[in-house]
């Protein structure tokens, strides 16, 4: 069978197996719900309740402020008591509870330090963090306001006591901000990082079951197959599935393509390796389905690269999705040309020769094993 003729039957093999469309249907399903899980880009309007047992200006400041954030909605009718409150905020009706306590405008007025007690709904991250940093912006400002006011009474001069009190404030809600909006940056890659694991899959289907016979011109037309399949699942991911969010790459079409090539080709000779390296079979399948999976996770895309363990590090260079994830920061958001990825892409071309050359070598060894079998037998 020629090259042609192996790249058609092998789609249509694909196309016909129950199983390789039961995995394209997990494929896009998984896809689709991960994507759309952060379409609301930037966190508005999250309910919290404010329980002022002050009753006084300065408190009644603080609830104002904290409504007035585009963040936060403060309930204009909140639990009546703490234990009401904390039992909202568990069942998830809330995302934050904020206490003034009674006393707080006297020991403001006294120089006293002054407590607020705020918790915050965790169970969901971006909402946690969200309303606790905007909960903190706006105490610090009320803070800072409160200080401006002692040290103008103790004679400071207005202009050098706001310079001294004013809270620099830093807008950093926006929808391009990974500090304010987690689709920036995660659903991409998970968007991929599936694009990856059906891509390693894919490549077993050519891997196993074992073909030694196989001609060089037929096994390059079903690699070639699985190559397509994945490029278009990549492509689909790239400029489908991320609109969801309203992700769209900002680099040229050619450099995109070329990246999400060049991961492919990388994840394709990644599997091969392993499975010339583990003798094929149902362990080298396992293993490149482990190695896979943790592959988000050693990637530095969803945890500082810096933060994780040197020996974990040293097995994460060695896997194709973590130079693509320096790459995809860069193509994504930025109008970048092929120059402008040297660095994540000549990392993946240096993997992919690796690749190369272990399936060359576990291939001659075996090739030697095998001679030297025959010379005892003969």
């Amino acid at each position: 069978m020629g090259f042609r003729a192996a790249f058609l039957a092998h789609l249509r093999a694909l196309a016909a197996s129950p199983r390789y469309r039961l995995m394209l249907a997990v494929f896009l399903g998984a896809s689709w719900l991960t994507i759309a899980t952060y379409r609301q880009g930037v966190m508005r309007e999250l309910p919290i309740a404010v329980l002022d047992l002050d009753g006084t200006g300065p408190s009644r400041t603080v609830a104002r402020y904290l409504d007035a954030t585009p963040e936060l909605r403060v309930l204009t009718d909140p639990p009546p008591t703490l234990e009401a409150a904390q039992e909202a905020l568990d069942r998830g009706a809330l995302a934050g509870v904020v206490l003034v306590p009674d006393g707080f405008s006297a020991d403001l007025k006294r120089g006293r330090r002054a407590e607020i007690l705020a918790a915050v709904d965790m169970s969901n991250v971006l909402v946690g963090r969200t309303a606790s940093r905007t909960i903190a912006k706006v105490l610090a400002t009320v803070s800072a306001g409160v200080e401006l006011g002692v040290l103008q009474k103790l004679g400071t001069a207005p202009s050098a006591a706001l310079a001294k009190a004013a809270p620099v404030v830093v807008t950093e809600a926006m929808s391009r901000n990974p500090g304010a909006s987690f689709a920036v940056y995660l659903a991409p890659a998970f968007a991929l990082f599936f694009v990856h694991l059906a891509t390693l899959f894919l490549a077993w289907s050519v891997i196993w079951p074992a073909a030694p016979g196989r001609r060089p011109a037929e096994a390059l037309g079903r690699w070639a197959a699985v190559l397509a399949v994945s490029l278009a699942l990549a492509l689909l991911s790239t400029y489908g599935l991320l609109r969801i969010d309203g992700i769209r790459p900002a680099s040229p079409f050619p450099v995109v393509a070329c990246s999400l090539l060049a991961l492919v080709g990388a994840e394709l000779l990644f599997a091969a390796a392993l499975a010339a390296l583990l003798g094929g079979g149902p362990f080298a399948f396992q293993s490149t389905v482990l190695l896979g999976m943790l592959s988000l996770m050693f990637s530095g895309l969803t945890w500082p690269w810096d933060v994780i363990p040197g020996p974990i590090r040293a097995v994460a260079s060695a896997l194709p999705f973590t130079p693509f994830g320096r790459a995809l920061r860069i193509f994504l958001h930025e109008p970048a040309a092929l120059r402008d990825l040297a660095g994540p892409l000549g990392w993946l071309a240096a993997q992919a020769a690796g690749f190369a050359a272990v399936i060359a070598a576990s291939r001659a060894a075996r090739a030697l094993v095998a001679r030297a079998r025959a010379r005892r037998t003969a």
